[in-house]
């Protein structure tokens, strides 16, 4: 395969994904409900059906198949005993989705009646708590102070292991009720209960169902702190651990350190502080954080949250999709199948990586497709064959004894060699007669291709385990500063249904009006659909899309099918496979291809976040959902010096982020290239002050270089949240570390609306000359590649391209560039001097600023030539 053929195979991949769909070409297998249908009458078009009303003519198999306008239409009273659909003859009954009776399914126990409950998108019998054999708290593990409240959910399995959902029958108690206390009588899968008195760590709450308990780990600290400074309490983001060894820095008003501390075995420490001052907390496993501007004097008692280095370790599952055979097919049939691991944290940090995982080469030869580039948690196969395995990578988190090799999970979860997160699955059919030609056309969206036709399809299953456990090594390459994630394998496997639970509950939402990047209105659109899974992150149940291009205003382009602008069509899974009960909540989100066409752009991304009841039924989008905040603006006018010394209007090592809307945090990460970050939390008043990033501690790597040989600027990402609590109060930073307060680590679950820019960093690279030591001609114009810089001399520019010549006879020059520069590309031509000549010259490209200065730290590439 060319390399300008690559790019395309992902949006054949997608297209085929929905090939069933309006827009592909029409063909192939029966793919009408399943069970029992009316006899079977051959047909060229409509009229040669029994009723036209009532049924259409599958032209791919020339057989009539049930149809319909409205949901009476799928009724037997409508349709009479000769032609009555006998799937749809149940207490739910169906529903006319997409002209096609279709199998209505329930997404909470309210669509159920009487005492049934909702599992798998059917109301059946509510499971005897009889059957409940084993359970877990999550979480697990709790630290906090008097008066804090802490809300607790429970997993439940049956003896085969098998997820079990409680009704009303589980029994929550407080071990010691004079150090925790109930609050409410909930015997649900949730329960909420107050820290009242200090104590050590131990078994405080408990919870039990048929022949299951388990129970939560709490400690309560002292509520009184000692005066003239402040009580730190730092834990793993993701399991609650108290974290020890994390070294507590306090710093001045201009960023040097004034005092230190070492947090203990239940990981506290206090450190003397007094007025404003910046606390940072560092530990080489974990990302470092910074509270900016914290008044010591007012704020004593302080709660952090730390996650583990993201490539530090690596680890996930191995998917199978298991499939009934099929019986017959009358054409070949291509079956595919994307897959991942529940993601835990800020929407913000959401990316088709994460999700799907990285790229690599598959042979689908068989296919007809040949070799293609697909992501990690996409597969593609002939319906027949074995269905190749997918992988889906996860972070640490907890475990337990039942994961394979784990003798003490404690350890494992302590060393963050383990997890359990969810496992899910979106899987569809397609006659290889679909496939359209016209998703090779070049520059084509494949996430967009699909958000908008999943929504007008009715043939995609989701599909879930809800507790995919496994291990976790350390990273191949890391210690060569080249951390290798995709070269680990996954022992663990779990095995997902191929035809799960349908998507069938089609809707819109109406999107906020859009934000601009660069003067321009971001052109996609997108809502992703999810269930919360406690202690597992956030489940993909469905997806919508729409582009912003005709006209780009502040609205989405209408959508063919529903005619609104501003308003995306989505479609979604109702919570199945022991996710039932959960919370649903919808992404609304807004980004920008713009670094497509303009090599120095970053990548804008901005969320809104809904909670939802239930999904529902809407497939008109006659009544679209209205998520309750607007989108923030991106922070496009952020700065940060990377230099020590005062440049550019900033002081050494400051920080600003302006124009944050109405934001209550602002959050910046740096990360190096091993995936190390350092994030600082400010007010957005602070921030747009200025706040200076402290040195860190000796014996800490500045984490806000990139970690190379010429100690150039990491990577940057700002984001700003509007983060506030169920009655919409706003919490800043200050009321987020506070340990009377929500707390770091629901951060996720607190969130409204948050927009952020990849900012990434600025690099400059040869084109030509190629290779070290090349032939070049006196005069000879050459060329570098530029991204994350945008250089010119027009208002808009950052800054320029300077060549210096060094060695042979007559080179001792510099060339500027001030010529046109291509934006898409980032490519600079700049011609050498025609005096210049001599073996061994060395061409040094920099960048430098608008006042003619190099960047600080430098950002430059050597070449070195002869020019005889």
């Amino acid at each position: 395969m060319s390399p300008s053929s690559r790019p395309l195979v992902l949006p054949v991949f997608v297209c085929a994904l929905v090939g069933t769909l309006a827009g592909c070409a029409p063909g192939g297998e029966d793919l009408s409900i399943p069970g029992p249908k009316p006899p079977s009458v051959t047909c060229a078009v409509d009229q040669d059906c029994p009723d036209p009303a009532l049924f259409f003519c599958n032209t791919a198999i020339s057989l009539c198949e049930p149809s319909c306008r409205t949901r009476r239409d799928c009724d037997a009273s409508r349709r009479g005993e000769a032609f009555a659909i006998p799937a749809c003859a149940t207490e739910l009954g169906c529903q006319c989705d997409m002209n096609r009776c279709e199998v209505n399914l329930c997404a909470s126990n309210a669509d159920c009646v009487g005492l049934k409950v909702c599992r798998d998108g059917a109301c059946v019998e509510p499971p005897p708590s009889t059957l409940a054999a084993s359970c877990q708290i999550t979480p697990d593990v709790v630290v906090g102070r008097p008066g804090g409240t802490v809300a607790f959910n429970v997993w439940v399995w049956d003896a085969s292991g098998r997820p079990l959902v409680p009704l009303n029958d589980v029994v929550w108690k407080a071990l010691d009720p004079d150090v925790v206390k109930r609050r409410g009588m909930e015997r649900g899968s949730r329960a909420t209960f107050e820290l009242v008195a200090q104590t050590e760590a131990r078994a405080l709450v408990a919870a039990s169902i048929g022949s299951a308990s388990c129970t939560a780990r709490v400690t309560v600290l002292s509520p009184d702190v000692p005066a003239r400074g402040v009580r730190v309490s730092v834990v793993d983001e993701l399991t609650g651990r108290p974290l020890p060894k994390v070294t507590l820095s306090v710093s001045g008003s201009r960023g040097q350190g004034l005092t230190s501390a070492v947090t203990g075995t239940d990981g506290t420490a206090w450190v003397p502080a007094s007025g404003s001052v910046g606390v940072s907390a560092f530990h080489p496993d974990y990302g470092y954080l910074t509270l900016a501007r914290l008044d010591a004097d007012s704020l004593r008692d302080l709660r952090l949250s730390l996650r583990r280095n993201p490539l530090d370790t690596s680890g996930g599952v191995q998917v199978a999709f298991v499939e009934a055979l099929a019986a017959n097919p009358r054409t070949i049939n291509l079956r595919l199948g994307m897959t991942g691991l529940s993601v835990p944290g800020l929407v913000s940090e959401l990316t088709p990586e994460s999700l799907l995982g990285a790229e690599r080469r598959v042979d689908v030869g068989a296919a007809g497709s040949g070799d293609m580039s697909l992501p990690s948690g996409a597969v593609v196969w002939l319906e027949g064959s074995a269905a190749p395995r997918a992988s889906a990578s996860g972070v640490a988190g907890v475990c337990d004894a039942s994961l394979a090799g784990v003798l003490d999970p404690e350890a494992e979860i302590l060393a963050g060699t383990c997890s359990t997160r969810t496992a899910w699955g979106l899987t569809g059919t397609l006659p290889m007669t679909a496939l359209p030609l016209s998703a090779a056309e070049p520059g084509v969206d494949p996430l967009l291709m699909l958000g908008r036709m999943l929504p007008v399809s009715t043939r995609f299953y989701s599909s879930a385990v809800r507790d995919a456990s496994f291990r976790l090594v350390p990273t191949p390459g890391l210690s060569d500063g080249a951390p290798r994630p995709d070269a680990v394998t996954y022992p663990q496997l779990v095995s997902l249904d191929f035809e799960g639970v349908r998507l069938a509950f089609p809707f819109a939402v109406r999107v906020p009006q859009l934000p601009r990047y660069r003067g321009v209105y971001l052109d996609r659109a997108f809502v992703l659909s999810t269930v919360v899974a406690p202690g597992r992150g956030l489940v993909p149940l469905g997806y919508g899309a729409a582009a912003n291009v005709s006209p780009a205003d502040p609205n989405a382009d209408a959508d063919a099918r529903l005619g609104q602008p501003g308003v995306v069509a989505v479609r979604m899974a109702p919570a199945h496979h022991g996710l039932e009960g959960q919370p649903y909540r919808l992404l609304v989100g807004a980004t920008s291809r713009a670094a497509r066409d303009d090599a120095s752009a970053g990548t804008p991304t901005s969320f809104v976040v809904t909670d939802l009841s239930a999904p529902p039924f809407d497939p008109l989008g006659e009544r679209p959902i209205a998520p309750g905040a607007r989108f923030l603006p991106i922070p496009e006018g952020a700065r940060y010096n990377f230099d020590t010394e005062a440049s550019q209007e900033l002081k050494g090592r400051e920080l600003r982020v302006v124009e944050v809307g109405s934001a209550t945090l602002v959050r910046v990460v740096f990360t190096n290239r091993l995936g190390r970050r350092w994030t600082v939390l400010a007010s957005p008043s602070d921030a747009e002050d200025g706040v200076l990033i402290p040195m860190p501690p000796s014996g800490f790597e500045d984490r806000t270089y990139f970690g190379d040989h010429l100690g150039s600027r990491s990577l940057l990402r700002v984001e700003t949240l509007l983060v506030s609590d169920g009655d919409w109060n706003d919490l800043g930073p200050s009321e987020l570390v506070s340990a009377e307060g929500q707390g770091l680590e629901k951060v996720a679950d607190l969130t409204r609306a948050v927009s952020a820019l990849e900012m990434g960093r600025p690099e400059v690279a040869w084109i030509y000359p190629e290779l070290e030591g090349q032939r070049l001609s006196r005069g000879s114009a050459v060329r570098v590649r530029v991204t994350g810089f945008r250089p010119g001399v027009d208002a808009e520019a950052q800054g320029r391209v300077r060549v210096t010549l060094k060695g042979g006879k007559g080179c001792d020059d510099i060339v500027v560039s001030d010529t046109a520069v291509s934006l898409s590309s980032g490519e600079v031509e700049l011609r050498l001097p025609s005096n210049c000549s001599g073996t061994g010259v060395s061409l040094i490209a920099a960048l430098e600023d608008t006042q003619g200065a190099l960047l600080r730290p430098p950002v430059m590439v050597i070449r070195g030539v002869d020019i005889p």
